[in-house]
């Protein structure tokens, strides 16, 4: 309980929000953001993206954000490969998306956008206070 109440608010408020990125990538992919049920397989639609933030991006940052929460160590690793993760998933999409003509999808730019925001926190913020972390 000590170590809980030490943790500093910016770690408490990164737990937080990415609990809310979790729930996001979950249930925004369980419906396709908006293209239709994952399991009624509508026609046309690529299943990669849905398939890979409910097996992937979801469980990294809820196991992410409990530990961190927690002020566990396994928080502190989960959160480098969740960075990591929001890294390539975002250069992925910036790449598909630019080689569309303009204009850019913003409701795809800006979670994008939002996720590399919170993994220059993840890997930046963490590093410089990772003792806190045991």
């Amino acid at each position: 309980m000590e170590k809980h109440s030490t943790l500093p608010t910016g770690v408490k408020l990164l737990a937080c929000v990415l609990i809310l990125f979790g729930l996001f990538a979950f249930f925004g992919s369980l419906f396709m953001w908006g293209e239709g049920f994952l399991f009624s397989f509508p026609p046309g639609v690529d299943y990669s993206f849905p398939i890979t933030d409910i097996l992937v991006n979801a469980p990294a940052c809820i196991i992410t954000a409990i530990g961190l929460w927690q002020g566990k160590r396994y928080g502190y690793i989960a959160a480098q490969f969740t960075a990591g993760f929001f890294v390539y998933a975002s250069v992925e999409i910036f790449v598909m998306v630019f080689q569309e003509p303009p204009p850019y999808s913003l409701e795809i730019l800006i979670p994008q956008i939002m996720a590399m925001v919170m993994a220059y926190f993840l890997i930046f913020y963490l590093w410089r206070i990772q003792k806190l972390f045991q």
